[in-house]
């Protein structure tokens, strides 16, 4: 128990290093700088394409940032695929939007996120290809911003910042500061050429990128993971534009968040595996023998310590319920007890490998989700709230989110979206 949590510390610790290593040597790699000054006439033409289903809440606003992209509107398409709606969001675009020049296309079937837009691709006029979920806004210098990469004729796609539009709540809190430090981090692995997921609110494609690995993977429950994989595994490269900025609607409620968490992380094991040709590879550069394998080596060790955690809690139950019945549950002898003074169990307690340890890993994710903060210009004293619930109860809810993806996996239940 005790080898296994130092090794457990040992992995998040050397992840945390090797992330700190990174934003020491390269500080200026994380500043945001203004798009170059090209002319409108030698900008590319770019295809956005918005796969919906029952989306009439947040339709409209996602379309109105795209229609607000400074850009030229003869060089943008954007393309809604509903997929078989049951609510207004087909009138909504048809009704609104048509004038405008935004595109309708209406599947026959419910064919899923990937189907419609693949078929959005297939329908696409231009060379760039944008995929947007329908409950996102793009900031208006995005698309100038993230345009700029495709120089490199080795780049298959461009990433975003992703940040959560206008929190509210803990939970949203919460989540605005994972998205934080997700900024950060997607930027680093960004360093070492290893980004493994192309977000849903607006990454950029090369369409003979997509033609060439076949698209989305239709069925996939995390297709933003897959495409990514299948992009590196073509030889091609993923990039990130930290000042790109874009914004999700995030879950405001438990029961959101866990289905949204677990088609995350059952799409993430699920990947892994059909990837796994990668791991350790050379070919594929650092998200091969790097990223890949230590992604794996994390997700099992927080599965494990919550497997152990849950174990442990338990036997201490058991142990608490016994010695309530063996004094006859009188809590005055428990209080008694509870509050004798032991002067070398303290001494013990506050000088443990274990407290210093723990004491290490806090203060080292502070300052990591601080840098991401500062990074995003973000202001720490309006959320603190977020900020230290993120350290202190997010941790116990990923863990759940990753035993809960590896249970359903294991026993092979049904995948829903």
């Amino acid at each position: 128990m005790l080898a296994f949590n130092y090794f457990v510390w040992y992995v998040f610790m050397f992840i945390a290093v090797m992330w700190l290593i990174l934003l020491f040597r390269n500080p200026r790699f994380y500043a945001k700088r203004d798009p170059m000054p090209l002319m409108d006439e030698d900008l590319p033409e770019v295809s956005v394409i918005i796969p919906a289903y029952n989306e009439e809440d947040s339709i409209k606003m996602t379309i109105q940032s795209l229609l607000n992209i400074d850009y030229p509107r003869e060089k943008l398409e954007i393309i809604v695929v509903d997929d078989c709606s049951t609510d207004r969001t087909a009138d909504i675009v048809k009704g609104e939007f048509s004038k405008k020049g935004v595109r309708l296309l209406k599947n026959m079937k419910n064919g899923g996120k990937a189907f419609s837009l693949n078929r959005g691709i297939k329908a696409s006029k231009f060379d760039i290809v944008g995929c947007v979920d329908a409950d996102s806004l793009v900031d208006s210098k995005a698309l100038r911003i993230m345009i700029e990469d495709f120089d490199n004729p080795e780049v298959g796609s461009v990433t975003p910042a992703l940040r959560v539009y206008k929190p509210k709540g803990l939970l949203q809190r919460i989540q605005n500061a994972e998205y934080l430090l997700n900024i950060f981090l997607r930027k680093t692995q960004g360093a070492l050429d290893a980004i493994h997921v192309t977000p849903g609110v607006f990454s950029l494609y090369r369409k003979d990128v997509l033609n060439e690995i076949g698209g989305f993977d239709i069925g996939n429950i995390a297709e933003d993971m897959e495409v990514a994989l299948n992009i590196h595994h073509k030889g091609y490269k993923i990039t990130n534009r930290i000042d790109a900025i874009t914004y999700t609607l995030c879950p405001k409620k438990f029961r959101e968040l866990y289905k949204q968490r677990l088609r995350w992380y059952r799409g993430a094991l699920h990947n892994m595996y059909k990837y796994k040709g990668m791991m350790f590879n050379g070919k594929y550069g650092n998200i091969g023998v790097f990223l890949l394998p230590m992604n794996l080596v994390a997700i099992m060790a927080v599965i494990f310590m919550f497997s152990l955690m849950a174990y442990s809690s338990a036997l201490d139950i058991m142990r608490t319920i016994n010695y309530y019945s063996l004094i006859n549950w009188d809590l005055s002898v428990a209080i008694s007890k509870f509050w004798e003074f032991r002067p070398d169990t303290l001494f013990n307690n506050l000088f443990s490998t274990t407290l210093l340890m723990g004491s290490i890993s806090v203060s080292v994710g502070i300052y990591l989700l601080y840098k991401s903060f500062q990074i995003n210009d973000e202001t720490f004293t309006l959320n603190r709230i977020g900020f230290f619930s993120y350290l202190f109860i997010y941790p116990i809810l990923m863990m759940f989110f990753w035993f809960a993806a590896l249970f359903h996996e294991l026993f092979r239940l049904e995948k829903r979206w």
